[in-house]
């Protein structure tokens, strides 16, 4: 017997993940990447993935040794951008304003204190890697204050951005697989990529 309630569940996962798949592609489009195919698979489990070049997000051997703060930043924005885009369409029109950025925020610096404590998103666990090999385990402080700034830039980027991240995941649902050229066509409504002067303010020299 099918659980109470299982297929209203299984559509929002459903729902919520070609969100967090189109903003994948949409920013690492805007921040310079390729990409080549996007996919979303009905599970269970729920599941998709945005193939591109051009941005080397989830690389075993990525940290930030060698990489300057651009490129640091640039993955940090596309990898956040994907569970925050799910979070508010999972929210719908209750989405509180920054709240989605303030719960990545939160469970990202109790995994910095304390990895044992908390599971996180493969995405928000890059993240994570990535800043404490750019900042060391000696500062926390720092890890910490990159967090709050780089959270709330990518909600407000990717509310910005939502129109096209919005058109993108309706045409995923409905076809399962988006190459490349299907995506251009959405990118009519988006802007520039986010300043990353102001991003990488949150970087020491």
């Amino acid at each position: 017997m099918a659980e109470p309630g299982g297929e209203l569940r299984h559509l929002t996962g459903l729902w919520a993940r070609a969100h967090h798949e189109a903003a994948h592609a949409v920013v690492a489009t805007l921040m310079g990447g390729r990409v080549e195919e996007i996919e979303l698979w009905s599970g269970p489990p729920v599941g998709g993935r945005v193939r591109f070049t051009g941005l080397d997000a989830w690389s075993p051997g990525a940290s930030a040794t060698g990489v300057d703060g651009y490129d640091l930043v640039r993955r940090i924005v596309y990898l956040l951008a994907g569970p925050i885009s799910e979070h508010i369409a999972e929210a719908g029109p209750s989405a509180i304003l920054n709240e989605a950025a303030s719960m990545v925020a939160t469970a990202m610096l109790v995994a910095l204190r304390d990895p044992a404590a908390i599971e996180l998103h493969p995405d928000v666990q890059a993240v994570v890697g990535l800043l404490q090999d750019h900042f060391g385990s000696e500062n926390e402080a720092g890890a910490a204050a990159a967090v709050d700034h780089l959270a709330m830039h990518v909600e407000n980027y990717v509310r910005d951005q939502w129109t096209a991240i919005q058109s993108v995941a309706a045409s995923l649902l409905r076809h399962g697989r988006l190459s490349g050229d299907d995506l251009s066509s959405f990118l009519s409504a988006a802007i520039p990529a986010p300043d990353m002067i102001a991003l990488l303010d949150a970087f020491p020299a």
